[in-house]
Order: structure tokens, then C-alpha cells, then sequence
């Protein structure tokens, strides 16, 4: 299983009952994109989204469905991930799994092969209390995430947390 311990972007997760945006929650995860000169569509699919504990266990998986993003239309904008009522404490990772990506360049599509899937932890340090909201905010950076390669691409990704907000 390739593992890819990244900078960290700017997601907020959510926990034990899934992403859902009809629940209220104490934890919103949200993701951005730098800007990307070049590419007219960057397609990633997340399927499953992990907390780490400050004990080191891991939560159960935040996301019902796979969700698929463009990158590029997030440029200058934060879309909500998932969000999801925690038990109190402090978490210190974020686990991206990451199923499928597509580039589209200049009108051509290049599918990214990621077989096995990819996991990226990120690490980070956020406290979740019994009033309140945290929301996460990665960004993940589409223009050093895909690399040239054998005249198409691979998914090197390159995420880092923007900013953490109680």
C-alpha cells in the first residue's frame, strides 16, 4: 500500500455517524485548492477520511460515499468535505484515502493510475470540545501534486492544513 506522509492542506473531517450535511456537528472538514496554471480540470476522488486520536487510534471512516472533486474549482474557495459529531479530545492526523484522479490538459484527459489506493496522513493538532466547532481546512495543491510522467501523470500529492478555526 503506498503511503504518502504529506504537507498538510486544509480538510475538516467528520466522524462516527459519516459526512453528513444534515447533522449537527462539533467538526467540519473543508478543502481548497491553490491556483494551477495549465490544467482545466483536476478530478480526485476521496473514499474514505480517518481521524487519528491523540492515543493513536484512528476513528472509524467519516464518509458514507466516495465524493470526487475538481481541484481546480476550488481555487479561492473552501468546499465542506464532511463534518460529524466527535467525542471530545485532541486529534493529531487526518487519513485521506485517495481511489481516483483525472487531469484534463488542453482538452485531453489523463486517467492517474492509483492501484492500490493511495493513503495520505496529514499530520495535525486540533482539540475538539464538548461546545463548540472546529473546523479543518486543507488545501490540497494541484500544481505540485501532478507529476509529469511517461507522457501522462502521476499523483504525488502535496496537502497541507491552511487553517484550523474554533
Amino acid at each position: 500500500m503506498k503511503k504518502a506522509g504529506l504537507l498538510v492542506a486544509g480538510i475538516i473531517l467528520l466522524f462516527q455517524f459519516g459526512c453528513s450535511p444534515k447533522s449537527s456537528s462539533n467538526f467540519e472538514l473543508y478543502l481548497t485548492d491553490a491556483p494551477l496554471d495549465g490544467l482545466e480540470h483536476f478530478y480526485i476522488t476521496i473514499s474514505q477520511i480517518y481521524l487519528k486520536l491523540e492515543d493513536g487510534t484512528w476513528t472509524d471512516n467519516l464518509l458514507t460515499d466516495p465524493r470526487t472533486y475538481d481541484l481546480l474549482q476550488l481555487r479561492n474557495r473552501e468546499e465542506k468535505v464532511c463534518q460529524a459529531d466527535l467525542p471530545p479530545g485532541t486529534y493529531t492526523g487526518i487519513k485521506l484515502v485517495i481511489t481516483r484522479a483525472e487531469l484534463v490538459v488542453n482538452g485531453r484527459s489523463f486517467q492517474v493510475d492509483i492501484n492500490p489506493p493511495l493513503t495520505i496522513t496529514i499530520p495535525v493538532n486540533f482539540t475538539v470540545l464538548e461546545d463548540g466547532t472546529v473546523k479543518v481546512t486543507l488545501d490540497f495543491d494541484a500544481a505540485r501534486s501532478a507529476v509529469p510522467e511517461g507522457g501522462g501523470y502521476r499523483l504525488a500529492p502535496i496537502i497541507v492544513v491552511k487553517k484550523i478555526i474554533y
